[in-house]
């Protein structure tokens, strides 16, 4: 077997074989013998029709099945033998008709990992941001508990609507056209002024507004407005403000504190800071993830396969989806002002990806079963499912190997932060202001 290697692209190879004429002819005289035991001709037994009668009959017939079988028995070997690993189903672009006496040529192009040397990651530097929960930040918790478990209470008296206040409002808005749309026509909505839960200009123009008041304004609203419908657009709304309700907040005592399942204020407080510390800390460690991961990036440039980018694309456009949906949004479309983003974040996942793969090759990072055991027990756990049940759902085809490189990948940034060069730093103001 001889074997011929082409570089179409950084990405892309072509791979082309040629076989001797004795295994084409041993391959072909196989092929043969089947199709004689199989055949049935009038005038003759089962399996003992002529050579030269099926020959002629069938002939083409197993000059293609000999060509079929001789692709798919060599290739595999040929791509080994190179040590080519292919990210695509090898594509046959060329390949020769069988001839007795003559070599058999096919070639095929396919996508490969490109080759790349891998830069330096045994001590990476990286900033830890060290932050110590303070007793403001637990009061400010305890703030926001205050506000979800907040009650509203109908005002009697007249007066004008204020920022805190809840306002029962229905409303109805219509396009310059005058058409309308479902998403723009509500009744009985409940909202909380000051939080800008619909627009700014919608809120301004209810406050200082009484109850049974009627008020007609107009929104328009910006090209990335979460209603498609409304995006770019100048509604006209009509909005009757039917109740005005007080916002009254729960006292900060123990009885308060039983509600989140602790007996005490100050275990209350206790609990608080303990999740807050935990919280810091899973951000510190993401921080210096994301920070390994962009050295990476940075000193590791080569080009993404494009059957990998394109999948990769597609994924965080169903996600993408998926999730503004669950925030409302019933079919959101993607623009082309918006593919240019997914593409690049597409292929610095698909480069992270074939990165942190190279390093576990190369550092011979492994996941055994007892890991993924453990896993999907402490991932049963947490959702409160029996364990039997949540092994059975990993043991579908891909389940498990996508959790196994999810570990695996997992490892691998966990070896890199130890040998990380980790610098501890104070949070900056902006980033304190905007937790």
């Amino acid at each position: 077997m001889k074997i011929n290697i082409e570089d179409i692209d950084s990405t892309r190879k072509k791979i082309r074989v040629s076989l001797s004429s004795d295994q084409v002819e041993e391959k072909r005289k196989s092929v043969f013998r089947d199709v004689m035991g199989g055949v049935s001709v009038k005038g003759f037994r089962k399996g003992k029709v002529p050579r030269h009668v099926v020959e002629s009959m069938y002939g083409k017939e197993v000059d293609q099945e000999t060509a079929s079988n001789l692709v798919s028995e060599t290739l595999s070997e040929a791509l080994a033998e190179r040590s080519l690993l292919p990210v695509t189903r090898p594509d046959i672009t060329e390949m020769d008709e069988v001839k007795v006496g003559e070599e058999f040529t096919y070639s095929a192009e396919f996508e490969v990992i490109p080759d790349f040397e891998l830069s330096d990651y045994s001590s990476i530097p990286v900033k830890k941001v060290v932050r110590q929960v303070m007793e403001k930040d637990i009061d400010a918790e305890i703030e926001k508990l205050r506000e979800r478990a907040a009650q509203s209470r109908l005002i009697e008296e007249d007066r004008p609507a204020k920022d805190g206040d809840y306002v029962f409002v229905d409303y109805s808005g219509t396009f310059e056209d005058g058409e309308t749309i479902d998403d723009l026509n509500r009744q009985d909505v409940k909202f909380l002024l000051g939080e800008e839960q619909i627009s700014p200009e919608f809120e301004e123009n209810l406050l200082g507004k009484k109850a049974g008041e009627e008020v007609e304004f107009s929104v328009s609203y910006p090209e990335d407005f979460l209603i498609q419908e409304a995006a770019g657009k100048t509604v006209s709304f009509t909005v009757k403000v039917k109740e005005i309700h007080d916002r009254v907040l729960p006292e900060v005592n123990d009885d308060f504190a039983k509600d989140f399942d602790v007996e005490s204020v100050s275990e209350l407080q206790d609990a608080i800071k303990e999740q807050l510390e935990r919280m810091h800390e899973n951000e510190q460690l993401s921080s210096m993830r994301e920070q390994i991961v962009d050295s990476l990036l940075s000193g590791n440039q080569f080009d993404v396969p494009p059957s990998m980018l394109e999948k990769e694309e597609e994924s965080l456009k169903a996600r993408f989806v998926s999730d503004m949906q669950r925030g409302g949004v019933p079919e959101p479309e993607i623009g082309e002002d918006v593919m240019p983003k997914f593409t690049e974040k597409a292929a610095e996942s698909v480069r992270t990806s074939i990165i942190l793969a190279r390093i576990a090759q190369k550092e011979n990072v492994r996941v055994t079963r007892k890991q993924l055991n453990e896993h999907i027990d402490r991932l049963a756990a947490s959702y409160n499912l029996p364990p039997d049940q949540v092994h059975k759902a990993y043991e579908q085809p891909g389940t498990m190997e996508h959790l196994e490189s999810q570990i695996k990948t997992q490892g691998v940034l966990d070896l890199l932060l130890e040998q990380a060069q980790v610098e501890e730093v104070e949070p900056e103001s902006e980033q304190i202001d905007k937790e």
